[in-house]
């Protein structure tokens, strides 16, 4: 079985704890990626700490709205979420609980 964030716990500034499929509650710190990202990319703005709340799963991952552009098929611009390959947020964490 692959891990999948199945629901989020809590979110406190730059931590998120979530219940993963494995049953496991784990606990991931991405303040050192915010910091040392680019000071205008993406991933730094996670720093604002209202838009970091605003954290969602999708029953796979991580992810926040409409962080990034992308080009469509058409060459259009598009938002597009900003989110995490789940298998590095699970390395990521650290186990809570389970």
């Amino acid at each position: 079985m692959l891990p999948r964030i199945k629901q989020i716990v809590s979110v406190q500034p730059y931590k998120v704890t979530y219940l993963w499929n494995t049953g496991e509650v784990r606990e991931v710190d991405l303040q050192p990626y915010i910091t040392a990202s680019k000071s205008n990319g993406p991933i730094a703005r996670l720093a604002d700490e209202h838009l970091f709340e605003q954290v969602k799963t999708d029953g796979r991952t991580l992810y926040w709205d409409n962080l990034l552009t992308v080009i469509d098929y058409d060459g259009s611009q598009k938002s597009a979420p900003l989110d995490f390959d789940p298998d590095v947020m699970y390395s990521m964490s650290r186990i809570v609980s389970g």
